[in-house]
């Protein structure tokens, strides 16, 4: 399938040089999710989905995985995404940029963004956050607005609204999240769009290692 004709290359940006590995990061998630929501549409017809992410970083730079099952009328099971990108701290703001790269194993290569983000810490409790995407395919920009709210210690209420292009829908969403423990999460999420049903979802998430997003 065309999906792997990127493994080799990934192999050879995730394996380090064993003499500057000292400061390496390695983190990711392995979910299961009743619904694969994405900018307020279900990714698998609303049917489950197993999911996972890797990741690989150092001094702020790092290679990200994520994998999913998908159904979609191409006859597409599954999908890969690839990024590589630069997140930091300025000020009191926290940011990231970079380029995805992603691919389903039915049609091959799915489109090439760019995006980037800013949040802020209105509290303790309260985050704002800020997102931006520009398709280098369809030349196009999407983006969304967000705010996090820290409701107890394992618990966290999220909100979502935004664009992925010009001609979607405008979409919104919210999401209640409990952790179980420091790496196991569950996470109720509704999302919806001014053209299409209400879709909700209920994922379980193992988080492991360091440095994972």
């Amino acid at each position: 399938m065309k999906l792997f004709a990127a493994l080799p290359l990934l192999s050879v940006l995730l394996v380090p040089d064993p003499s500057s590995a000292a400061d390496l990061t390695f983190g990711g998630t392995i979910g299961i999710t009743s619904n694969y929501l994405s900018d307020g549409l279900s990714e698998t017809g609303n049917r489950p989905a197993l999911q996972f992410s890797a990741e690989i970083g150092k001094n702020g730079f790092y290679v990200n995985l994520f994998g999913s099952q998908v159904r979609d009328e191409n006859d597409n099971r599954a999908s890969l995404d690839l990024s590589a990108g630069y997140r930091a701290e300025l000020a009191s703001f926290g940011y990231d940029v970079g380029i995805t790269q992603s691919f389903r194993n039915s049609t091959g290569a799915d489109g090439t963004e760019l995006y980037g983000s800013v949040s802020y810490p209105v509290s303790d409790r309260l985050t704002l956050t800020a997102e931006a995407s520009f398709d280098l395919v369809e030349k196009t920009f999407g983006g969304n607005l967000g705010a996090e709210y820290v409701l107890a210690d394992a618990w966290t209420l999220s909100a979502v609204a935004g664009q992925a292009d010009p001609v979607s829908s405008p979409f919104w969403g919210a999401s209640l999240a409990y952790d179980i423990n420091e790496a196991t999460s569950l996470v109720l999420d509704y999302q919806d769009t001014s053209s299409t049903p209400e879709v909700i979802a209920l994922t379980l998430t193992y988080k492991f290692g360091k440095g994972g997003e």
